[in-house]
């Protein structure tokens, strides 16, 4: 985490243009439901997420792998908003919304989530009624919705690659796709789209790599050109002061 905080600040000062921190879900607790990523139960990973600015996060599947007051105690701690588009109804869980839009740069973005269909399990063992439905058919629903006030839009998925690969494919207006099933690192890509290209990234898990994704875009906000790679928190990025002393207070070793 102390890396990380050092990495996107420094990703921050070089940018020529607007950064956007986000992540695709599975990042509070860990896959047993009886057990937390730490013994923070999942304070300790929410308040780093808060500390580095991030502005959006999908609800993963795992982030339901704990208890439903505990689960919606973090949510709502979280200062960004958890996104999903197929789990629901709204209100059963806090902060969560189907998607995010915001304008930066003089252009309006659009993040969508998606959550993977084992969120239904999850939700049973929750003891809460969660809809969850399917991802493919929420995200084209969402998107459709979305024309015509958003410029770019980006979907912040833990689905299949194969799921990914067919959004992208089919599902006009989709400006990338960021994230995949079990974390799996992908060289960012291009896929073609019914209205243009379409980046699909990923970048591992356990918070040993920072996917970075640049998009270069046309006035209309379809992807000119892209760069990407994913960034491994090596020493050369110094521990952040502040992020050490966050971790220390949660009693975790930088």
């Amino acid at each position: 985490m102390a890396r990380r905080a050092s990495a996107i600040e420094q990703f921050r000062q070089q940018a020529q243009g607007s950064v956007l921190v986000l992540d695709s879900g599975n990042s509070l607790f860990a896959t047993n439901p009886t057990k937390t990523s730490d013994h923070s139960q999942g304070a300790l990973p929410v308040a780093a997420m808060n500390a580095m600015g991030y502005d959006a996060m999908a609800l993963g599947e795992r982030d339901l792998a704990a208890k439903a007051d505990l689960v919606g105690q973090r949510l709502q701690e979280a200062a960004f908003p958890i996104l999903s588009a197929n789990v629901g109804p709204e209100g059963v869980l806090p902060n969560l919304q189907p998607y995010l839009l915001l304008q930066t740069d003089g252009r309006s973005i659009a993040m969508i989530g998606a959550t993977a269909g084992n969120a239904r399990n999850r939700s049973e063992q929750l003891g809460l009624t969660l809809e969850v439905e399917k991802a493919f058919d929420a995200v084209q629903r969402t998107v459709e919705e979305l024309r015509g006030q958003a410029e770019v839009i980006i979907v912040l998925s833990n689905l299949a690659a194969e799921t990914n690969e067919k959004l992208a494919q089919e599902v006009a207006g989709i400006d990338a796709i960021i994230g995949v099933a079990g974390g799996r690192q992908m060289d960012p890509k291009a896929v073609a789209g019914p209205e243009g290209r379409v980046v699909l990234h990923a970048s591992y898990v356990q918070g040993e790599y920072l996917g970075v994704l640049t998009l270069d875009l046309d006035e209309a906000g379809r992807v000119l050109s892209f760069e990407g790679r994913s960034e491994a928190l090596a020493p050369q990025y110094a521990d952040d002061p502040g992020m050490v002393e966050m971790m220390q207070e949660y009693e975790v070793n930088p």
